[in-house]
């Protein structure tokens, strides 16, 4: 049996349990200075017409995985086509590139992880305080706990940026945006979806924050921008 887990903290957690159920132990360590580079070098290779600082991205991105340094890239240079002003003069995106990381534009999937087990543990500290506080709780109170409108509010103001809600609309476009142009009609309509449209609905939660009507605008607009992107690749 193998479980892979970069979140020590998790690990840790539940110690006395897994030590029970596994018999070996691997520690992965995550990439080293000379393993970003290797990437970012064969980044560049592949690109060829496309210049930035291997070594200026390489301190901007300890700890990071494979795969959000290669979407980082990618989103640096889509941002970078976007500015005709700067797409005459050069197609240097070093700045584009440090820029997404400095103002919190692009996170990488590990300080997300992060967050999230941060939000969860908080969570269960609540929990387990009211508990012990009071172990009889009035429906109301249930009511109020549980309100929906509550949980969507403080969903919403986490603070996702515009900048991070297109690429979740992007990621979305690419991989199911016919799927998702009729389950957003059937909302619009009040229809009743089937399950596997709303197995796919739940891989993007995002859309129920906005209306069906700029859901559908939002999904076409990123749609254009993934088709703008294939082409700067030659994809």
């Amino acid at each position: 049996m193998v479980w892979l887990n970069y979140d020590y903290k998790e690990i840790y957690r539940f110690s006395s349990d897994i030590f029970e159920i596994f018999d070996l132990f691997i520690k992965i360590p995550v990439l080293n200075r000379f393993e970003r580079e290797t990437v970012l070098r064969n980044f560049s290779e592949k690109n060829t017409k496309i210049v930035f600082d291997i070594n200026a991205v390489i301190n901007s991105t300890e700890n990071w995985e494979v795969k959000d340094i290669k979407q980082l890239l990618k989103i640096a240079i889509f941002k970078h086509h976007l500015n005709s002003d700067l797409n005459t003069v050069s197609n240097e995106i070093t700045d584009t590139i440090i820029d997404l990381i400095e103002t919190g534009e692009f996170i990488p999937s590990t300080v997300i992880n992060d967050r999230v087990t941060m939000i969860k543990d908080k969570t269960e500290d609540i929990v387990q305080d009211t508990t012990v506080q009071s172990t009889e709780v009035k429906e109301k109170d249930i009511k109020n706990l549980l309100d929906k409108d509550a949980i969507l509010n403080g969903i919403r103001e986490m603070g996702v940026s515009e900048f991070m809600l297109n690429q979740l609309y992007e990621n979305a476009a690419s991989k199911n945006y016919n799927e998702l142009l009729i389950i957003i009609d059937k909302l619009q309509k009040n229809e009743v979806l089937e399950d596997n449209e709303r197995k796919i609905l739940a891989r993007y939660p995002f859309i129920l924050n906005d209306s069906p009507n700029i859901a559908n605008l939002n999904l076409e607009k990123a749609k254009k921008r993934v088709d703008l992107l294939k082409n700067a690749f030659g994809k």
